[in-house]
């Protein structure tokens, strides 16, 4: 875990730059211009996902129209998480070793990784750790949803990759403040959020909300941004948000940390929540699967950062 979340340097110099306002950092959040959309295969590939209908050769037919899409599935297929005993030599059978599944997560994280490139240079080496910290959320969302059978299809997997998705809009859009508010470190609570309300009257979640919306992102999404700091505020997509905040929660534990030791989840409010809304069934799965689960979803961050980067 050491080698894979290096210690991170101090990203830029703190000038005497006047903070953005908010107005600033919340304008035209659904502009192409401002952030890159998704293609129109990506989009197209995203709705065969979502529908409970669809059929994996239908996806894998979209995925052959998308050259960029392709490629990242051949090479997740083929990495240490998903190879079998002999490699994976045609997008037919990448799809069938991945399946829908392991599709979704490839089209989602190819989609979300243009997302993360800032036009600012010196916001570059911020972006590109928040977008290793959703990779590996992501994952262990799914691994955990998994793990006590809470019953998602991707969904969970799209939470964690999105969660916070509003530091990465206040660290393109605003870096000098994003410096000053934002260290980076990966301890972090609630508290979190009261350096950023105080230098832009504004927080990320709130930031990734107009978004969302902005975007006309799923609801349950939405409210996973919205609330992954404060999941007990969430009153419709409770169980979805608690496992947002337990798995971004974990994630920062493991990042900070370097290692699982320590964590205790039945003390973190995320999974508190995660537990008394699953079942004490869940739960004891939950907890016996956890060292596994932070195993493979390291294992699958990997592969997902090297296969996404193009």
């Amino acid at each position: 875990m050491t080698m894979f979340f290096k210690a991170f340097p101090r990203l830029f110099r703190s000038g005497q730059t006047r903070p953005e306002p908010a107005s600033e950092l919340l304008r035209d959040l659904d502009k192409v211009e401002t952030f890159p959309t998704l293609s129109g295969t990506t989009a197209r590939a995203l709705a065969v996902i979502n529908d409970p209908n669809a059929a994996l050769v239908d996806l894998a037919g979209l995925i052959r129209r998308d050259g960029v899409l392709a490629a990242a599935v051949l090479k997740l297929a083929n990495s240490v998480a998903y190879r079998g005993r002999y490699p994976t030599e045609t997008l037919s059978q990448a799809t069938s070793r991945l399946g829908m599944r392991g599709c979704q997560r490839v089209v989602a994280a190819v989609a979300v990784r243009d997302t993360f490139k800032p036009a600012v240079p010196a916001a570059a080496a911020a972006c590109e750790a928040l977008l290793r910290h959703a990779f590996f959320t992501g994952a262990l969302a799914a691994r955990i949803n998994a793990a006590g059978e809470l019953g998602f299809r991707g969904e969970e997997f799209s939470a964690g990759l999105l969660h916070d998705i509003g530091r990465v809009i206040l660290c393109a859009r605003a870096p000098d403040t994003f410096a000053r508010t934002d260290p980076l470190t990966f301890r972090e609570g609630a508290d979190i959020l009261l350096p950023e309300r105080a230098a832009l009257n504004t927080d990320h979640c709130e930031i990734g909300l107009r978004f969302a919306r902005a975007n006309t992102l799923p609801q349950s999404i939405s409210s996973a941004i919205s609330h992954h700091h404060d999941p007990t505020a969430e009153e419709t997509h409770r169980l979805l948000v608690a496992l947002t905040a337990a798995a971004d929660a974990l994630a920062n534990h493991v990042q900070c940390e370097r290692t699982l030791t320590d964590f205790q989840p039945r003390s973190d409010p995320g999974f508190a929540l995660l537990f008394d809304l699953a079942g004490t069934t869940a739960a004891t799965n939950i907890c016996r699967a956890l060292s596994t689960v932070v195993v493979d979803a390291l294992r699958e961050t990997r592969a997902m950062l090297r296969s996404t980067d193009h």
